[in-house]
């Protein structure tokens, strides 16, 4: 069995996340704040981003309603929202998200490829720029 390509799609505005392809399935996804409005396929080292996530269990749509709640409302749902709301204290006007959905590959090793992708990804980031995305606590 080969293993699916990690490549993210376009940056797309936090408020137009819902037309990113495959988003209604599991993932791993990109946060990052542009002041203006970048142009590809997502780099996951990009030092514009702010945080990586990821679902297995649920849709990547449902975890950004929860990241939304948190990080726009104050209200309980993701973590890295609460601390988007601490950090930023604004209304995402900047803010950008890309994902990597994953749902071609089996449910007993796609969780294991999900949190291998998101935290390789990180680890990368880190390497690049000495610190991992500033919304990553954990």
């Amino acid at each position: 069995m080969d293993l699916i390509a990690i490549e993210f799609s376009e940056w797309v505005k936090w408020r137009d996340r819902a037309i990113i392809k495959n988003a209604n399935g599991p993932g791993v996804y990109l946060l990052a704040k542009f002041n203006y409005v970048p142009e590809g396929s997502a780099d996951p080292t990009d030092k514009h981003i702010v945080y990586f996530g990821e679902t297995c269990n649920n849709s990547l749509i449902g975890r950004w309603h929860q990241f939304n709640r948190s990080a726009f409302e104050s209200k309980d749902g993701h973590s890295g929202g609460w601390t988007y709301n601490d950090t930023y204290k604004d209304k995402g006007d900047d803010l950008y998200v890309a994902a990597l959905a994953v749902s071609e590959l089996p449910d007993n090793i796609r969780h294991l490829f999900i949190r291998y992708v998101e935290r390789k990804l990180m680890l990368d980031y880190a390497i690049k720029h000495g610190i991992q995305p500033v919304l990553n606590r954990k």
